[in-house]
């Protein structure tokens, strides 16, 4: 059984139960007909009576007997409707008695022995019990009643997620692995039991088992930090992550941690005084988890993390408000999901990157998924410096000794696990060109090049890459000078037997092996913005050459004209590499980062504390859905420190003008006060109550309603009756053909008249709500209203569901509502009101769209749009829109599919305060406590 949360009965229909029922589409009005006569409400008065007055719909649903047949229901005390529509129905529990199996009276067990029966809390611990000795977790001869007591006491403490059974289920560790359970309203321990272990589910995990002693002493002089490397493979990011572990053990106390198993894990145990092998496959629940506890016995005061792809421990250190500095070595554009990397920054206090040209890919992903207007400040530039890492020693291996190659022969070196993204392909048509340009140019080395590619990977069953390699080394006759031996153990040692080396991937962010490369005085070709290296290379005036991205002809032809520089092997290189890469010092910029870090989070903590804070941020109004679990206040706080933000902290804040103005050096507790304490003044926020006014607006209101989604009928309907007290006239533009349910739906509506309209599909809601602005509307009545079916299907999953309830919710969520919005209008200056929206939004790409809609009406653009009806629905006084009859009546006619963004729809609903303001009329946004979406 699904423990229901309780009905918490209230007299407003802010109860989420009560808006499910409301537009669940059943007809209140036919179930108020049986109600006394002073019943106001149906759906509360169901909500609150159901037992004395049970619901029918026949055919569907009698909630009679929903509770006789399902008594768990009845005796967990929920709303048999309620319960239906969230569990019964998908369940297939009986919820009308068909004629064909039952007749009234007949065959119908007593309730009472039902219950006796089917105890839900009695099978719950028939089957604990029965669990626990198949686990060996009861002796046979345990005493039975203290049995029972222990597991009465263990059910009692699961209603607060705390049950625990040593060795088989933590209720804290099941709701983190399984945040789907942990959201719904039920109990995760039941569905543990009852479901859970049967279905393979994971209720326990061993810290032991996760957490060995390293090879270091701990010192309790000491700080402890967290070194996290994304997996133990013996490559690049992981190589960085435990020289870093080793250098900072002479500072710290040293626990390492992977989320994958590898070739040096053995080594990570080695520098550390713990390590931790993380279940980084099990989620950011499970690792916060893991880490609150590793935490707990071993004191990490901070986290190091290294690469894009330990995001999820990243996010568990958040959560514990843990200092975070991350060393990010990727480039948006390859990494996966779309959107990880920003997520990185804007989870870590600090972020290292190995050059500038990295930071530009992260900034643009940054802005193109999340929306940030400004450049974060903290993110930091510094190389990593060369390791001459190697794994095994091996000092009798030659590279040209192995190959068989003269010493007079020009040997051109690139290296990499051979999959696309090394360009191992852009290396041989490099290979190629530069011999085809030596022999234009009649020079004899042509004939003395050799092509060796270090790496694993190349086999002849592997037709992602290897068939196709040799399919182009064959037809260009390269087979006698192209050679693939493998990875090798001392990269550093084969580039010393080399002449040239390149770095020919598609995109590669600092590689070791190209720092080995310049550390052997190895000559250098590679592409412009394909590397951080590059950067790097062209900073400091190194022996290289760059071609044009992606162009190995052009890449040839430059180290053809610069071979002789190229090949001198003059110790430019070395010495760049001794001067500019020295490891020590990025160790030592790693340590001070980390105690910047450490500031940075107190700062955070004191800004939470402090009185201003606490009285202006709003965590319901910035209950934003793509929050990360936690702490809210601790989010937004994380990310002003950082100088950006995501979403408005109160209603009316103009957080985005501040953050404009501000700048890296302010002092952040002064920043804070200025966040929480500047408003927009001239569209003022009015938050609704819920109670009503005195004063009902009497004008003539027209309600224009575009449907596209017709299901969504019944909804919209539930949310016009709200206009009770108001002479509406309802104006409907619809695509589908509606059904006369649907028509009749739509009358009853309303108090006046139902216009209805079929249209075409185009110009989405904005040129049917023109159109009958201009010909029926303006003139006729003072106020009109706008709305339209939003589903956003386009969006994420759920997102335009919860931004339709949330507009229709502030707009006319309820009688008193409605009331208290449209009398604002009872002030003749008001002009505009919509809702107060928490999301930062500005022009985006519609620019050029504003403009085109401007300029008839003579008006100039404003410095920025950011405080507008997102989402185009509104009410609004018909004479501070008239405006819209300047526009010729095409202007929104456009044809299916309409961009994302970018078009004159999109401008439209931006510049409607603006035609307001300039048609002499204030401007009004509305909010009630306790939404969001």
């Amino acid at each position: 059984m699904k423990a229901v949360l309780r009905f918490f009965k209230s007299p407003t229909e802010k109860n989420p139960h009560y808006t499910l029922l409301r537009n669940s589409g059943i007809d209140w009005t036919e179930y108020a007909d049986g109600l006394p006569f002073d019943v106001d409400d149906p759906v509360l008065h169901f909500l609150e009576n159901y037992e004395k007055n049970p619901l029918v719909v026949s055919g569907w649903f009698d909630s009679t007997y929903y509770l006789e047949m399902n008594p768990d229901v009845r005796r967990d005390g929920a709303n048999p409707l309620v319960h239906f529509l969230i569990y019964g129905q998908s369940e297939g529990r009986p919820a009308w008695m068909d004629e064909d199996t039952s007749s009234a009276g007949e065959d119908v067990v007593p309730t009472d022995n039902l219950v006796v029966e089917l105890d839900p809390g009695s099978v719950l611990k028939r089957r604990l019990k029965t669990l626990l000795r198949d686990q060996g977790q009861i002796p046979t001869d345990f005493d039975a009643e203290r049995l029972s007591r222990w597991i009465d006491d263990l059910v009692e403490v699961s209603q607060y997620g705390k049950a625990v059974i040593e060795g088989f289920f933590d209720q804290s560790l099941y709701e983190a692995i399984y945040p789907d359970i942990s959201a719904a309203p039920i109990n995760s321990f039941h569905h543990f039991v009852n479901h859970g272990y049967a279905e393979g589910r994971a209720g326990w995990l061993d810290l032991d088992e996760m957490l060995t002693e390293g090879g270091l002493e701990r010192n309790a002089a000491l700080e402890t930090v967290l070194v996290v490397s994304h997996d133990a493979s013996a490559t690049g990011a992981p190589v960085v992550a435990l020289e870093v572990a080793r250098r900072l053990a002479k500072h710290f106390n040293i626990v390492t941690a992977s989320l994958k198993g590898g070739a040096l894990r053995s080594h990570f145990l080695e520098a550390s005084v713990a390590h931790l092998d993380a279940p980084g496959d099990r989620g950011v629940g499970t690792l916060e988890y893991c880490l609150k506890r590793v935490v707990e016995r071993t004191g990490v005061s901070a986290v190091l993390l290294n690469s894009v792809e330990s995001i999820d421990m990243a996010d568990a250190a958040a959560r514990l408000g843990l200092p975070t500095v991350s060393l990010l070595h990727e480039f948006a554009e390859y990494t996966r999901p779309v959107g990880k990397i920003g997520r990185m920054i804007l989870t870590s206090d600090l972020i290292v990157y190995p050059a500038e040209s990295l930071k530009k890919s992260g900034l643009r992903e940054l802005r193109a998924k999340a929306g940030i207007k400004n450049q974060p400040n903290h993110l930091r530039i510094q190389p990593q410096g060369y390791l001459g890492f190697k794994t095994h020693s091996d000092d009798d291996w030659v590279l040209r000794q192995y190959l068989g190659l003269d010493k007079s022969d020009l040997v051109l070196v690139g290296a990499g696990h051979i999959q696309p993204r090394k360009g191992v392909d852009w290396f041989l048509e490099t290979c190629h060109h530069l011999r085809e340009v030596l022999r234009d140019q009649k020079d004899e080395r042509a004939e003395r090049l050799q092509f060796v590619w270090l790496g694993d990977g190349h086999h002849e069953n592997d037709t992602n890459v290897s068939v196709w390699l040799d399919t182009y080394i064959q037809r260009k006759g390269l087979e006698e000078i192209v050679h693939f031996p493998g990875a090798v153990h001392d990269v550093a040692s084969a580039l010393s037997d080399a002449d040239l080396f390149l770095l020919t991937s598609r995109l590669d962010p600092f590689p070791n092996v190209a720092v080995d490369a310049l550390n052997a005085d190895c000559g250098i070709g590679l592409f412009e913005e394909a590397s951080g290296i590059a950067d790097f290379l062209q900073e400091h005036s190194a022996r290289a050459v760059l071609g044009k991205y992606g162009d190995p002809r052009d890449l040839a032809e430059k180290l053809a004209e610069n071979l002789d520089e190229l090949i001198s092997r003059d110790g430019k290189n070395s010495q760049i590499c001794k001067r500019n890469l020295d490891f020590e010092t990025y160790v030592n910029t790693i340590r001070r980062l980390m105690a910047e870090a450490t500031d940075r989070r107190q700062e955070i903590d004191q800004a939470i504390a402090s009185d201003i804070f606490d009285r202006h941020f709003d965590s319901d109004f910035y209950g934003l859905a793509f929050a990360p679990e936690g702490n809210r206040e601790d989010y937004f706080l994380s990310l002003l420190r950082k100088g950006v933000a995501l979403a408005k902290p109160f209603p009316g804040s103009d957080v985005q003008t501040v953050l404009d103005d501000a700048s890296p050096e302010d002092d952040f507790e002064a920043l804070v006060e200025k966040v929480m304490t500047t408003k927009v003044i001239d569209m003022p926020v009015q938050r609704l109550t819920g109670v009503g006014t005195e004063e009902i607006y009497k004008g003539r209101i027209a309600l224009q309603f575009h449907v596209f989604f017709a299901d969504l009928i019944p909804e919209y309907c539930a949310y016009f009756r709200s206009l009770a007290d108001h002479n509406v006239d309802l104006f409907v533009t619809h695509v589908p053909e509606l059904t006369e349910l649907q028509v009749e739906e739509l009358e009853n509506a309303v108090t006046g008249n139902l216009h209805l309209k079929r249209i075409e599909n185009r110009g989405r809601d904005v040129y049917p709500f023109h159109r009958q602005f201009v010909e029926e509307i303006h003139g006729n009545y003072d106020l009109v209203g706008h709305f339209h079916t939003k589903k956003s299907s386009d969006n994420a999953k759920g997102v335009g569901d919860r931004w339709r309830r949330y507009l229709l919710a502030n707009l006319m969520g309820s009688r008193e509502a409605c009331n208290e919005a449209l009398g604002f209008f009872l002030e003749q200056d008001t002009g505009l009101v919509f809702a107060e929206d928490s999301h930062l939004v500005d022009e985006g790409g519609n620019g050029p769209f504003i403009e085109k809609l401007l300029e008839p009406l003579g008006l100039k653009r404003w410095d920025h749009y950011r405080h507008f009806p997102l989402g185009t629905m509104f009410w609004a006084r018909t004479e501070a829109l008239e405006a819209l009859l300047e526009w010729p009546c095409d202007i929104f006619d456009l044809p299916e599919p309409v961009p994302y963004d970018g078009s004159v729809l999109h401008a439209f609903e931006r510049i409607l305060p603006q035609l307001v303001k300039a048609a002499g009329f204030e401007v009004k946004r509305v909010y009630t406590s306790g939404t969001h979406w």
